[in-house]
């Protein structure tokens, strides 16, 4: 039995973290429930989560990859609640922004992405002091779930560097997740401003975009355009410069004839004009129903009509039926007008008697 679209998802997103591993985040599905992941992420360097270790739960919908997810904190941190289903701009809070290209990794690199963003009074979002969440930063290492065990197994150790400490891999999703962090802070105006609606949002979101990346190609290539069409706009200028010439010394050369002739003989030239004027209607007349008729008979068939047709069919049949050739349609007609014949001399000889009767 074939599996389901997001089983086969959620399989290939194992497979994906399995063949390239990070220090910096680890998830994996339940056993009883593939749908169920838990993670674990470490705070990014330089800011107030640096050091901490973070573990939470992604719950999957049944629809994956087409639905976001929902994103529940498991470990305090000071910027999210925990036990709390989060709104994030790729959580299931938000599908208009979602995308099925998305997978696990880039939710884990999102959510550390995350960590130091301002609240902005979103679901499920803390906004403590620095002193605060640095406090819990070093606590959340002796976390442990009561599923997982201590998360700070399931992380590996951070590879570090002699000079530039730990050795961080550029972002695959660093694009994507600049725009989720827009759409959160889009996000944090609509809640603000009633004017603005998520569709807007988006737009704004996905606008920009696409200007930026359209305006690339545009500025290398522009010169070339621009030039190419003003040399179409030039020959096209050019062409009808030369047909309106054309047909302005025509009609002046027209003009001249018809002042000339009617400087010798006006009434002469002008029935001359009006017998050219016919004759030449009535040749555009006859050509033009000689087309007709010429089209008619060469794209319309014969129409024929059903009773005349059954007339040509039972015609045919007699013709063809042995029975009633000339010869034999003449004895019948000779038999015919004997009997006739024999019958009115009996009838008349009957009415003889009868008379000679009645007389008597």
């Amino acid at each position: 039995m074939s599996k389901s679209p997001s089983l086969r998802r959620i399989q290939a997103d194992i497979r994906e973290l399995a063949f390239d591993p990070s220090d910096r985040y680890h998830a994996a599905p339940m056993e009883n429930d593939m749908f169920e992941w838990h993670f674990t992420i470490r705070g990014a360097d330089g800011t107030d989560f640096e050091g901490g270790i973070y573990h939470g739960r992604i719950l999957l919908p049944p629809e994956y990859p087409m639905r976001p997810p929902n994103i529940i904190f498991l470990t305090p941190s000071g910027r999210f609640e925990t036990n709390t289903k989060i709104c994030l701009s790729f959580s299931a809070f938000h599908p208009e922004l979602w995308q099925p290209a998305w997978g696990i990794r880039l939710i884990l690199e999102a959510l550390i992405s995350f960590l130091p963003t301002p609240a902005d009074g979103a679901i499920g979002a803390l906004d403590w002091s620095s002193a605060e969440r640095k406090k819990l930063a070093a606590q959340s290492v002796h976390h442990e779930c009561p599923i997982c065990g201590k998360i700070a197994r399931l992380l590996p150790e951070v590879k570090k560097d002699t000079d530039e400490g730990s050795c961080q891999k550029p972002s695959r999703f660093q694009k994507e997740i600049e725009e989720l962090q827009k759409a959160q802070q889009m996000q944090h105006a609509l809640s603000v401003d009633g004017s603005l609606t998520k569709l807007d949002v988006c737009r704004e979101i996905f606008h920009d975009d696409a200007v930026s990346e359209e305006q690339q190609p545009k500025s290398v290539n522009s010169v070339g355009n621009n030039s190419k069409k003003d040399d179409d706009i030039l020959k096209s200028n050019n062409e009808k410069d030369s047909k309106d010439d054309m047909k302005e010394e025509k009609e002046d050369e027209v003009e001249i004839i018809v002042s000339q002739h009617s400087g010798a003989g006006g009434s002469d030239t002008h029935e001359q004009t009006t017998e050219v004027n016919s004759t030449n209607t009535k040749v555009d007349e006859e050509q033009a129903t000689e087309r007709y008729e010429t089209d008619v008979s060469a794209v319309d068939p014969p129409i024929i009509v059903p009773d005349q047709q059954q007339q040509q069919n039972w015609q045919s049949d007699i013709s063809s039926s042995w029975f009633l050739s000339d010869p034999v349609l003449n004895a019948i007609i000779m038999v015919l007008s004997m009997t006739c014949y024999l019958l009115l001399k009996k009838i008349d000889a009957v009415m003889e008697e009868i008379y000679a009767l009645e007389s008597e």
